[in-house]
């Protein structure tokens, strides 16, 4: 009886893994994307601005209570953008969405594709323009999240700070999306990486 169950079960895990394809070979859906987007610094503008950026909104965002948003800016002293991880801003009773953040020494443009590891989420990082910044967002605290059923809970951006205006406390950035949850290729079209 207990060889006809096992054969039993051989089999339906075979038609199942047939009729599936290959369950390890995830496929990309969405498209990579690059958007010019601008924010106000957190300090030295009114909280009704947009200081934050929501990767997967691909836009700016105000910076609230309800940490709507991946990462906020400021603006240091030099004259410097001053990029924070959600949990930086916003203390949430529930523990907020894990942000980490990785300088990478190149340009926007070389960077093709985010680093598997080296992700820091509990400190901020300074950019000056030309200076590049890779996230790594967590998306699946809930079962509404993007990626609460993925096999990687994470969605990749890149962040290039293009120029700072200290006078209207203005920060312009290129942003780079890979939508795809696990997916870290920024080159264009649908990832397979």
């Amino acid at each position: 009886m207990k060889s006809r169950l096992a054969i039993i079960a051989t089999m339906c895990v075979v038609v199942v893994l047939n009729a599936c394809g290959d369950p390890t070979s995830l496929q990309a859906r969405g498209l990579t994307s690059v958007d010019t987007l601008s924010v106000f610094a957190l300090s030295g503008t009114p909280p009704t601005y947009p200081s934050g950026v929501s990767i997967t909104g691909r836009r700016a965002v105000q910076v609230d209570g309800f940490a709507a948003f991946d990462v906020a800016f400021d603006i240091d002293a030099s004259g410097n953008a001053v990029i924070y991880p959600v949990k930086l801003v916003v203390a949430m009773p529930s523990g907020s969405r894990p942000v980490g953040l990785l300088k990478i020494p190149a340009a926007f443009d070389r960077i093709l594709e985010a680093p598997k590891a080296g992700y820091e989420n509990d400190s901020s990082l300074v950019l000056a323009p030309g200076e590049t910044v890779v996230i790594q967002s967590g998306h699946n605290g809930s079962q509404q999240d993007i990626c609460a059923f993925a096999l990687s809970p994470y969605i990749y951006g890149k962040i290039g700070v293009d120029s700072v205006n200290i006078a209207s406390r203005t920060i312009y950035f290129q942003l780079g999306l890979d939508p795809n949850c696990g997916f870290r290729s920024f080159e264009s079209g649908i990832p397979t990486s």
